[in-house]
């Protein structure tokens, strides 16, 4: 019988994992928020010796929408995706773009600084660069 490596896992990852399925269970991708409702852009964290870089999927919606807070161990990421026809009396005729509010929050393994955020977007794409606190 052969034993298999033993891998620690990080716990912060595994919660996160965690709340994204029930996030996705209570509101997306089975569809039950429906069209307009909560939808939740889909986010990546990367992460170097000295910050974290955050792109966040945000389509359509303005950057002054999206906000960002962040204090010492999270990082959250809420905004508004309203809807979208300019042409105010059209009537859909399939609606497939969810909108709405969104919010989603992150835990981090490390001590961050809130105070030097380095924020912009380009194509849709929020881009995030948060520096990691130095450990003492």
């Amino acid at each position: 019988m052969s034993h298999l490596p033993w891998k620690p896992i990080r716990l912060r990852n595994l919660e996160q994992q965690i709340d994204q399925a029930f996030d996705e269970l209570i509101h997306g991708q089975w569809g039950l928020a429906g069209p307009s409702g909560v939808w939740q852009p889909d986010i990546d964290i990367y992460e170097t010796t000295d910050s974290y870089f955050v792109e966040a999927d945000v389509p359509g919606v303005p950057p002054e929408e999206i906000h960002v807070e962040v204090d010492q161990y999270s990082l959250a990421i809420s905004g508004t995706r309203r809807s979208g026809c300019v042409e105010k009396s059209a009537q859909g005729v399939c609606i497939e773009r969810r909108k709405g509010s969104f919010y989603r929050r992150f835990s981090l393994d490390q001590a961050i600084d809130p105070h030097h955020v380095k924020r912009e977007t380009q194509s849709g794409t929020l881009i995030l660069k948060i520096p990691k606190l130095k450990q003492k």
